[in-house]
């Protein structure tokens, strides 16, 4: 049963089942909210735990620490915590920067599923998750109820294992999957389990990869580095965080293509995507822009490194890249005034957009000079006079 009730804030630690990776970075989100409650108090209750429900030793395959800090820690000033906070983790960091030695918290209990659960649809008190968040989150919770062993293999296992099964696994992926769409979209259709399919792809791509869907702020030192090394703005985030993002899905599918094609290690695709990334992305494309040209060039680069020896892939990739990346900056990097429009206002807007669809239908129709392009697109305006009145 659920009760309510005012607990000292050293009582308090972070659940291992909560859904943030950082919870409190003092950015000017977070000093807004600590100003906030000092001036008018909490206006919604922490969720918590007994301590006594939760496994600790409960961890994911992502870095929590921040500056070497865990964030999960029973310890805390002033005695042992008590109870774990399932929800609320910034609300209670922003409390005690605005000097509260008590905080109201809801406590009721709760096992690691059923904490998981409240962490990842709870969001009273914080910024919308990350699509990199909701992704290890649904992994956290996959891990709790996916099968222990595949169906038929129920004869490899000793009668001790088979005792040890816990009642909240499923005997198939598929179960497993449809009970996450559940839960999290709010049925079990096809497109529901896509969805929560996608993401736990996400998951398991490599932690600097999934870092391109963390909120910046979220970011450490070296992920920060390491995108800045390729070019990649690490003031922005891919991914919607709503589950809808095509992003993921075309950062997923470059980084296997590159895995299956590549049959040397002259070309490490967790580096290839990166590269890749920040070779295409600029600051006027949209992210649907932006997962198209990721589409076009994995498409081009399947086709191009399938056929290519294993000494030439690294040649071959950084070719391909380089022309994708030369046809996506004419497109999206500033126009030159000479080119295409010589005698107009070239600075016009309209100049400008008619300037970006020159360029396009170059890319569209495989031409490679301006001249080209206008006597072919004067040819087909004849024509299309010419049918319209008869002149045939």
């Amino acid at each position: 049963m659920n009760r309510r009730v005012d607990l000292p804030v050293e009582k308090l630690t972070l659940d291992p089942m909560q859904s943030r990776e950082h919870t409190w970075s003092g950015d000017e989100l977070d000093q807004q909210l600590a100003e906030s409650i000092d001036e008018n108090g909490l206006f919604h209750d922490l969720i918590v735990r007994p301590l006594d429900d939760v496994d600790m030793g409960v961890t994911s395959d992502t870095d929590d620490s921040v500056d070497g800090e865990q964030d999960h820690n029973p310890e805390q000033p002033g005695g042992i915590a008590e109870y774990a906070i399932i929800a609320g983790s910034r609300r209670y960091q922003a409390a005690m920067q605005a000097g509260y030695e008590t905080v109201p918290c809801k406590v009721f209990e709760a096992d690691d599923l059923d904490a998981a659960w409240t962490s990842l649809t709870e969001n009273t008190d914080r910024r919308e998750l990350s699509e990199q968040e909701i992704a290890q989150q649904l992994k956290l919770i996959y891990e709790l109820v996916r099968p222990r062993v595949d169906p038929g293999d129920e004869d490899d296992i000793d009668e001790a294992s088979v005792d040890d099964l816990d009642h909240q696994r499923f005997e198939t992926e598929r179960e497993a999957l449809e009970y996450l769409a559940r839960r999290f979209r709010g049925n079990d259709g096809k497109n529901a389990v896509k969805v929560v399919s996608e993401h736990l792809e996400t998951a398991a791509l490599p932690p600097i990869l999934q870092s391109l869907f963390k909120d910046p702020e979220d970011r450490t030192a070296q992920e920060r580095m390491a995108l800045d090394n390729y070019g990649i703005d690490t003031q922005s985030k891919l991914g919607s965080g709503e589950g809808k993002s095509g992003t993921s899905r075309e950062v997923v599918a470059l980084h296997e293509t590159l895995s299956d094609v590549i049959e040397t290690d002259a070309v490490d695709p967790t580096e290839a995507v990166l590269e890749t990334v920040g070779s295409l992305q600029f600051d006027e494309m949209s992210e649907n822009e932006l997962r198209q040209t990721l589409r076009e060039f994995r498409h081009e680069a399947t086709a191009e490194l399938s056929t290519s020896a294993p000494v030439e892939q690294r040649e071959t990739f950084g070719e391909t890249l380089q022309r994708h990346s030369k046809d996506a900056r004419e497109v999206y990097e500033e126009v030159e005034p000479s080119r295409p429009f010589k005698r107009v206002d070239v600075m016009g807007p309209e100049t400008q957009r008619h300037s970006r669809w020159h360029v396009q239908a170059m890319r569209t129709r495989g031409i490679e000079t301006h001249s080209e392009l206008v006597r072919r697109l004067y040819q087909e305006r004849l024509e299309q006079l010419a049918d319209e009145a008869g002149w045939a």
